[in-house]
């Protein structure tokens, strides 16, 4: 895949601008991060996506194709600190006036943006390492996922200005509302725009579902937080025209949306917990009976991860627990 190439940019209004770019390939699957460009007084970017060498080469070669430049840039507002979104942000802190924004619990953690992700990246090993140690091929292959994803092991970012929920950040015309919508990770934000009822909705509302991490130690995601966050958010989806996420394409249908969204994450507990109460069950087990097939690497990634944020719900809740058979965690009723 040549990535230059790949990038995809479009002028969707006078004052707003997607860049699409490449970030992981796998198979037939290739998997794109959004950018979005706020044309105002202050040119603003709603995330800077993946990292790349020579300073975010492919941030500014979209910025070029859409006629400005990485210069032009007033101020980044990171919906999350995860490398698809956050890492393009190293090394363009040197031009002066530029500020990075992100919600405020983030800020101590990714200004050593290089040392979180080493940190977020060894939990998760360790963590899924424990989990699948009799399937070696699967820790193989969920290695090689987070090995990509996670991908920095130096670089600095300096958070200029913490976010709180309920901020309006002014960019001229436009004001944008943080909201903070925590459940795909501890430090998730939502922007909404209400001149044009635009939501940009970052990792937290995708077209189907939101990713899930697993728990890791507080860095990763949490599904009781995502539930309380789906029904915060639902308030604005009454008067949203499109939803804008950093993933995939925009959503103008979403009547029922946060309904659908909290129907699959309770299917998928019933199915997990139905599984367990049959019979003591390792995560492997529950794959099997949640995600029978899968069509690539980041796919089996996404799922496992998915499976250990609803085993975490259920043990909080005193559902479950865990215990060790041999070398393998396996999870049994409370």
């Amino acid at each position: 895949m040549n990535e230059i190439n790949d990038i995809y940019v479009d002028r969707l209004y006078p004052y707003l601008a997607l860049i699409r770019i490449p970030y992981f390939s796998s198979g037939l699957e290739k998997s794109f991060a959004n950018i979005f460009l706020i044309i105002d007084e202050e040119l603003t970017l709603i995330d800077a996506g993946p990292y790349t060498n020579g300073k975010s080469e492919k941030l500014c070669f979209a910025l070029k194709k859409l006629g400005f430049d990485i210069k032009d840039i007033s101020r980044i507002i990171y919906t999350h600190s995860h490398p698809d979104h956050m890492g393009g942000g190293i090394g363009i802190d040197e031009y002066k006036g530029m500020r990075h924004c992100i919600y405020w619990e983030a800020k101590e953690w990714v200004e050593q943006y290089g040392e979180y992700v080493s940190l977020v990246k060894s939990i998760a090993k360790n963590i899924f390492h424990e989990q699948l140690v009799l399937y070696p091929e699967v820790v193989s292959m969920y290695f090689d996922v987070i090995d990509h994803f996670w991908n920095l092991s130096s670089g600095k970012i300096e958070i200029n200005e913490a976010l709180h929920d309920g901020d309006l950040i002014s960019t001229g015309k436009f004001k944008f509302k943080i909201i903070s919508t925590p459940g795909h990770s501890p430090w998730d934000i939502s922007l909404w725009e209400e001149k044009n009822a635009l939501l940009f909705s970052g990792d937290f509302l995708l077209s189907k579902s939101s990713t899930l991490t697993g728990g890791l130690n507080g860095f990763g995601s949490d599904l009781i937080s995502y539930e309380s966050s789906i029904r915060k958010i639902h308030e604005y989806l009454d008067k949203t025209k499109c939803i804008f996420p950093a993933h995939g394409p925009s959503i103008t249908s979403f009547s029922n949306l946060t309904g659908s969204l909290a129907a699959i994450v309770k299917e998928r507990e019933n199915k997990i917990f139905k599984t367990i109460s049959l019979k003591d069950s390792s995560m492997m087990d529950l794959m099997k009976a949640v995600y029978p097939s899968f069509e690539s690497v980041i796919v089996l990634a996404r799922c496992l991860g998915i499976i250990l944020t609803h085993l975490e719900k259920l043990e909080n809740e005193a559902k479950i627990y865990r215990y060790k058979n041999g070398d393998e965690v396996r999870f049994a009723l409370a």
